[in-house]
């Protein structure tokens, strides 16, 4: 015991300056062994020195890209905690009124967000902190000029933006526009200030919104057939000129029936009341301004004698029509004359006998026309008489 105690005190050194002097007195000292062990843990275990600051912001990138009334910036910071055992706060950007954070990421053992009016890192572990952050600074001013400006925060070297800017769409005013679309904006007493005008859009010429057009038919093409025993069948087929769905009215003749009704050739089931028909119809395609309408009618003339008068007529339509056109095929052993009506007979090539798409009919066939039908009824007059030209006895 005295041993050891004598070896360690050999080695132990206690020095004391006398005040006002430098002289350094040496001498030596004997401690018992159980009382230097503790004093000796404490001279070797040194506290390590603290950091000369908390944390450093070791790389920020911003990028920004205008809009009608904001600038949308995307920064980018990389943050390196250096102290240990306490909380930290590092300040990014300062948050202004009009300042809004739209995207903050997720770290482990760290959050970034609002803190004090300032977008801050705050975290109690040290270590290097890499994330995205996203922002809307809406603008001030009014009309067309537009200003914004970004300031940062107390732990940031202020660093340019990297700015996105339609030329077509966006004249920079502070900084002075480049020329190019993209450019860097520089801060300016740690604040980046950004202006722009938004350009006037072109006044455009008034649109000439052109009138509905006027239905009407330019053409109608009908025809009579008849048996011996007065059967009688009527056709009419209408050529439609419309733009967009309209109503037809059409009043059927004294004395006929309905068979069918077809728009480009698909049925429709009209709305009939005292004789009267009320269609809606309108082009098949959009766009279009052509329709084709047909109607079929049924009528009983009554048995043919050897001669006597056959009185006939078309519907009227509520539509003005430029032309009507007509053929009647009735039995080949009578002859036929006009005597009245407003339809005029008129002569043509046997080619042209048929309408287009139909097969000939037998029987003996007269033309009719009549221009410019407008709120009446084509009529037509016709006597008939045994044609006896072809007679044995003559």
């Amino acid at each position: 015991m005295w041993t050891s105690s004598l070896m360690l005190g050999l080695l132990l050194t206690a020095s004391a300056g006398t005040p006002g002097t430098s002289e350094t007195p040496s001498g030596s000292a004997t401690v018992p062994l159980q009382e230097l062990l503790p004093l000796y843990a404490k001279h070797t275990e040194q506290t390590p020195p603290a950091p000369p600051t908390d944390a450093l912001v070791v790389k920020s990138q911003l990028k920004g890209r205008l809009t009608a009334d904001a600038l949308v910036v995307d920064a980018h910071f990389e943050v390196q905690v250096l102290a240990s055992g306490r909380w930290t706060q590092v300040r990014l950007l300062q948050l202004d009124a009009g300042t809004y954070l739209t995207e903050l990421p997720t770290l482990d053992n760290a959050t970034v967000g609002a803190l004090e009016d300032q977008l801050s890192l705050v975290t109690r572990e040290p270590g290097r902190y890499a994330f995205d952050v996203s922002l809307v600074l809406r603008s001030t001013g009014s009309g067309p000029e537009r200003q914004v400006q970004l300031r940062f925060g107390s732990h940031v070297a202020p660093v340019p933006l990297r700015l996105e800017a339609d030329a077509a769409a966006f004249t920079l005013t502070e900084p002075p526009a480049s020329g190019g679309g993209d450019s860097e904006v520089y801060p300016r007493q740690g604040v980046l200030r950004i202006g722009w005008r938004t350009a006037v859009a072109p006044t455009l010429a008034r649109q000439v919104v052109r009138p509905p057009m006027e239905p009407s038919i330019p053409e109608a093409q009908a025809s009579w057939v008849s048996t011996l025993e007065g059967k009688a069948t009527v056709r009419v087929r209408y050529a439609l000129r419309l733009d967009r769905e309209q109503e037809l009215e059409l009043e059927l003749p004294e004395g006929h029936r309905l068979e069918r009704v077809l728009l480009d050739s698909v049925p429709l089931v009209p709305s009939e009341k005292d004789g009267r028909l009320k269609l809606k119809v309108a082009p098949t395609r959009f766009g279009e301004t052509q329709a084709s309408l047909e109607v079929v009618l049924a009528r009983e003339l009554g048995v043919f004698h050897l001669s006597g008068r056959l009185k006939l007529a078309l519907p009227r339509v509520s539509w003005p029509v430029a032309t009507v056109q007509a053929r009647a095929h009735f039995p080949a052993v009578f002859n036929y004359r006009r005597e009245g009506g407003s339809m005029e007979e008129y002569e043509t090539a046997e080619a042209n006998d048929t309408l287009e798409g139909q097969t000939p009919l037998p029987g003996k066939v007269l033309h009719f026309r009549q221009y410019l039908v407008a709120a009446s009824a084509p009529t037509l007059e016709l006597g008939y008489s045994v044609d006896i030209s072809k007679s044995y006895f003559r």
